[in-house]
């Protein structure tokens, strides 16, 4: 009987990377079918077999490798032994000697469905499920009946989307057993994901029809039909789904998804009026929701994301008759603002504005932030703040007419304050935004919000170091609340105080812990990988910044791969549609921001490695860094012997234990009396994962042999998972540019461009690919195939236009800053190193012209480009930027910046002897 469970259901065990690497198992070609002569045991090696079998069972580990050594004496050559030999070894820490022993027992017995079980055990358990399914197959091929195998070859396929064989292997496994009722589930859930639509809903009818005595509103039954609904409508029977629901609806207990379902699906028939009702039944339950509101809208008749005015006018109607019925309903109101314009919008926002300002609501500004893409709306909602200021200051009041005499409360003057604060810090007024704060500040300095406001702002502006201080001085106001201990840290990172802000973080994390850096790590806390990345990458640290990049990789492969245990538990609970979501989500996981941004920065690392190795240094570590080191180091060293210690403790307090019972038993029995064996208690897996970070500086990372190699590890799950992020294109143009292989180049500007046509990092590679290609060498070196391939595909690409032309057109089309540095570039690719780069420096100089919208980072990056040709109107470009943006420490010299801290500490030296005065 072959084991049925893997080493561990809860925590399969993690090999170390250097025994990964040693360890890693080979297919292996199994030998014909067939009976082996070694495979047969004497009665009592049988018996000590099955009893190996139970111990595996039961987590015995220790006792059943003795036990299985004792067969092995007389039988070396058993391969059912030896595999359940190697995974024994493989749960008390000997990973690479038990995949070792696993493969040598698959050698001397591939004929076995055990040795195939086994070898997928452990793989499973490493996770290496490309390899363990391929291993089941093999064990299911020599043990059809065994359902055990069946079971976990269908995880493993569903686990890794092969939805077909899932399918086959569900319906192989009812057949066998079709009274299990869970079977028939499993069987509908793996047809449909296989997009065998008719055949779910053939297999889940005749589960309903089988079912007697169903209690009335039962919630698994109920999820169980709404799963068969969703069935039905995304097959395309909208009909068939609508009538299902009808007949079913007295079963069905989740009534908001059923009323949902139902009114989405009056809508795609066309039947208005039905619909309308629906909605309007829905609607009663939640006023509040976009989704309801403008489904409520279509139902009606109108469209609220309609393009004519004529469109836009009757939802508008229809949106204020809503707003009759549901006046509590701010949703409706907010919709309404995005459909109107001019005197409409401005009488609309003064009461949406001053409704929220009077109850205080510091969130206003985010909510109608969306609004700023339009410039009269953003106009109109600036000049009304600036009147809702004057009338407060002037009548204490909104100033709607000469002869109101209500008066606002005091926080209402303070939220407009607040409120004006970010709207000028939006259209980046930061003197104005900072101003405004410092008024509130005079009116009620003990409020948060206004000092994360004002870091915002002087981030915003570029000043770090202001914007951490103004972050800690919030902090400080509330020193137990976890979001602004939160945001204190990320704004001490920011200004590189990467030590203070673990500190700042450890408030709330473990206090067993390593660090608090590993708990936030084994928290799965992206935004704090991310931000230390981009902060060693200011510092030059680039092998700790691909350390946190690769951190980063290595969390979202956790969460793909937790999801194993959901395959079977989601069944169990019958939540058959947030499982189908679930898997759905995880198909797409790394098109999260965090992802990209992660695998972009460790791309563009790998990319210069590859380019210059001598560019990136490890950075030599400080005397301070260094007693670090060293007592870290010392710290490991004992807590590994420790733990040595104590597991050689705990061998010899078993091996006590086990010399006592046998006593005991003998004792017993010379008495002729009976011992009641105990229950041994399960053993724990040994992880044999180092017990500390073997690279904490990230050191070996930038050793890599072959950078490209490294950065498709990173690349393909963004082309798999993301591929309508335009910034996966880009990622894939660089490096198929340096492993030339132009094609797919070609191919990744394409998918670029059908993304986003007008991206301002586009043009500039395009014009690298064709200085490229037009090149003498270029034709000499590649085949015909791809020349002509190219040749005909890379003129959609130019717009039909020469490449000078096309350089030309960009210049004339780049009207905000992005655009500009996109031609900047675009000429640069155009000229190469050795031409004439005055066009360029001009293009540049065109950011910080008064009439150009610009930012601190655009600005930066045009100083970055000035610098990558050697310029010399750097500085000149340098000190005009610190002209525009005078806060900004990015375009200080090294002799400013010391002026200012110094500053700086003075005033707060002085700060904190007027506190202590005060007091």
């Amino acid at each position: 009987m072959a084991p049925r469970k893997k080493p561990s259901a809860k925590a399969p065990v993690k090999p170390a990377a250097a025994a990964q690497a040693t360890a890693q198992p080979q297919p292996i070609v199994p030998a014909p079918k067939g009976p082996v002569d070694n495979r047969a045991l004497p009665k009592k090696e049988s018996e000590l077999f099955r009893q190996v079998l139970q111990l595996y069972e039961t987590k015995q580990f220790t006792t059943g490798l003795k036990t299985v050594n004792q067969i092995l004496e007389n039988f070396p050559d058993h391969g059912e032994s030896l595999a359940m030999k190697g995974i024994f070894l493989s749960c008390t820490g000997q990973k690479p000697l038990g995949y070792e022993t696993v493969k040598r027992g698959v050698a001397k017995d591939s004929g076995s469905h055990i040795v195939w079980h086994v070898y997928a055990l452990i793989l499973r358990a490493d996770k290496n499920f490309e390899e363990a399914l391929k291993c089941y197959k093999k064990a299911v091929a020599i043990e059809p009946d065994s359902m055990s195998l069946m079971n976990d070859l269908a995880m493993l396929s569903v686990h890794l989307r092969y939805y077909a064989e899932y399918a086959a292997a569900r319906l192989s496994i009812l057949r066998s057993q079709p009274r299990v009722r869970r079977n028939w589930v499993y069987l509908a859930v793996a047809q449909h994901l296989a997009g065998q639509h008719w055949e779910a809903d053939r297999t889940l009818t005749h589960f309903e029809k089988m079912l007697r005595d169903v209690p009335d509103r039962e919630y698994e039954y109920g999820e169980i039909l709404m799963y068969h609904a969703m069935v039905l409508e995304e097959s395309g029977d909208l009909e068939r789904t609508l009538e299902f629901l009808s007949e079913q609806s007295g079963q069905i207990v989740d009534r908001t998804a059923y009323s949902v379902q139902r009114a989405h699906i009056l809508l795609k028939l066309g039947r208005l009026e039905a619909a309308d009702w629906a909605w309007e039944v829905i609607l009663e339950e939640n006023p509040d929701s976009y989704e309801y509101i403008k489904a409520s809208v279509l139902a009606k008749g109108a469209d609220c994301d309609a393009k004519t005015e004529e469109g836009r006018a009757k939802a508008v109607e229809i949106l204020d008759k809503l707003a009759e019925k549901y006046p509590r309903s701010l949703a409706i109101r907010r919709i309404s603002l995005e459909l109107v314009s001019g005197a409409d919008f401005r009488t609309r926002a003064f009461t949406y504005l001053t409704n929220a300002l009077s109850k205080g609501i510091p969130s206003v500004f985010a909510d109608i932030k969306s609004l700023y893409t339009d410039k009269e709306k953003c106009q109109i909602i600036g000049e009304l703040a600036e009147a809702f200021r004057q009338g407060l200051e002037e009548k204490g009041n909104f100033g709607a007419a000469e002869d109101d005499d209500t008066v606002e409360s005091s926080t209402t003057y303070l939220w407009t304050l607040y409120f004006l604060a970010q709207h000028h810090s939006a259209l980046s007024n930061h003197s104005a935004a900072l101003s405004l704060l410092s008024l509130a500040s005079t009116h009620t300095p003990s409020l948060p919000e206004l000092h994360m406001l004002r870091a915002r702002v002087l981030k915003r502006a570029g000043d770090e170091v202001g914007a951490m201080n103004a972050m800690q001085e919030a902090r400080e106001l509330d020193g137990q609340d976890r979001f602004l201990n939160s945001k204190c840290a990320k704004y001490l990172v920011r200004a590189e105080k990467i030590k203070e802000a673990e500190e700042v973080l450890g408030l709330f994390t473990k206090k067993d812990a390593p660090s608090p850096l590993e708990d936030l790590i084994d928290m799965q806390c992206l935004w704090i990988l991310e931000e230390e990345a981009k902060s060693f990458i200011r510092q030059n640290n680039h092998a700790l910044a691909l350390k946190r990049y690769h951190q980063i990789f290595k969390t979202f492969h956790d969460i793909e791969e937790d999801q194993y245990d959901f395959h079977s538990y989601c069944i169990r609970k019958g939540t058959l549609r947030a499982y189908i979501q679930l898997l759905r989500y995880n198909d797409t996981l790394r098109s999260h921001p965090s992802y990209v941004a992660g695998a972009k920065g460790a791309i563009e690392i790998y990319l210069r490695l590859h380019d210059d190795p001598s560019s990136i240094q490890p950075p030599a570590l400080t005397n301070g860094e260094a007693e670090e080191e060293r007592k870290r180091l010392e710290e490991e060293e004992k807590r590994v012997r420790e733990k040595k210690e104590r597991e050689e403790k705990d061998r010899l307090e078993a091996e006590r234990i086990e010399r006592e019972k046998k006593l005991s038993k003998q004792v017993a029995k010379d008495k002729g009396k009976k011992v009641a064996d105990k229950k041994p208690e399960p053993e724990k897996e040994v992880d044999d994962e180092p017990a500390f970070d073997l690279d904490p500086r990230g050191l070996q990372l930038l050793k890599a042999e072959e950078p490209l190699v490294e950065a498709l590890k990173f690349l393909r799950p963004l082309q798999k998972e993301a591929p309508k992020e335009v910034e996966t294109w880009f990622l894939t143009f660089e490096i198929a540019m340096r492993r030339e292989k132009y094609l797919q180049a070609l191919r990744a500007l394409r998918s670029a461009y059908a993304l986003s046509p007008s991206h301002p990092s586009l043009r500039p590679l395009i014009t690298r690919f064709a200085v490229l290609v037009r090149s003498s060498s270029f034709a000499s070196t590649q085949n015909e195939f791809v020349t002509s391939t190219i040749s005909t595909e890379l003129p959609e690409l130019l717009g039909g236009l020469e490449l000078e032309q096309f350089v030309v057109d960009g210049l004339q089309k780049s009207e905000g800053a992005e655009q500009v540095l996109g031609a900047a570039r675009s000429m640069l690719e155009l000229r190469g190193k050795d031409g004439e780069k005055k066009e360029v420096e001009e293009l540049v100089f065109q950011l910080l012209r008064e009439e150009v919208a610009v930012k601190v980072k655009p600005t930066l990056d045009g100083l970055r480009l000035l610098n990558s040709f050697s310029s010399p109107r750097a500085d000149e470009y340098r000190q005009l930027a610190s002209q525009r943006f005078p806060l900004a420490r990015v375009f200080k010299t090294a002799e400013e910046l010391a002026a200012l801290d110094a500053k700086a500490e003075v005033k707060s030296e002085d700060q904190a002897g007027k506190e202590v005065v005060e007091e």
